[in-house]
């Protein structure tokens, strides 16, 4: 026998309710920012909208007239540059291929792949003037390949400027491999809270990140 008087539409848990809606709106975020949904086992996490534009816009503010900016692992911040300020140049450095964009902004970079990045990226040698970096993973082995990857793309004169967003745990690591580099006031934060606080370190006078 059919109970009446509990017929009509399943009821979700508050908990439940919550977790759907904040799910929905990352999606909707997403769509927004132009941007796939995050890949867990790639180690990707995005920047909240705070953090993505505190970085874009330092990158325009030591940006030289006429420079060039790549973003290594670094996809939140690329996109709101794209789309925000779609005359300056700037490259993505990245393993995940749906930020493809077809054009020159894109360049498949895996970090792994370290035996080859002379002859990988030989055209885009020392053609940087900023590079923002976000290591994918927090280990001793892709700081120092990062590394590698940076020395080659950035230039020698005037020297290349370096953002690096990372674990804070990692400073040993950015001491090592980007030994100019020190840690600012300003701390990235992501959609997500993560369990590691990051930090965020420069390698030169920063106009806009020595601030909360």
């Amino acid at each position: 026998m059919i109970d009446t008087e509990n017929d009509g539409p399943p009821q979700l848990s508050a908990e439940t309710l919550k977790a759907l809606q904040e799910w929905q709106q990352e999606q909707e975020q997403n769509r927004a920012a132009n941007r796939p949904q995050e890949d867990w086992q790639l180690s990707q996490f995005w920047y909240n909208n705070e953090t993505a534009n505190r970085l874009m816009n330092e990158v325009i503010a030591i940006l030289p007239e006429n420079g060039r900016c790549a973003f290594i692992a670094c996809p939140t911040v690329w996109s709101l540059m794209r789309k925000e300020h779609p005359e300056i140049h700037n490259v993505l450095f990245e393993y995940d291929t749906r930020f493809d964009t077809g054009d020159h902004s894109f360049v498949e970079y895996d970090y792994k792949d370290d035996e080859h990045i002379e002859q990988n990226y030989a055209n885009l040698k020392h053609s940087f003037d900023v590079l923002i970096i976000d290591p994918p993973f927090l280990s001793r082995e892709c700081f120092e390949k990062v590394s590698h990857l940076a020395k080659l793309i950035g230039k020698v004169t005037p020297p290349c400027k370096h953002i690096i967003c990372t674990g804070a745990i990692q400073e040993d690591n950015i001491k090592e491999f980007f030994p100019s580099a020190d840690r600012v006031t300003f701390q990235p934060r992501h959609e997500r809270n993560l369990m590691n606080p990051f930090a965020c370190f420069v390698d030169y006078e920063s106009k806009t990140l020595n601030t909360e």
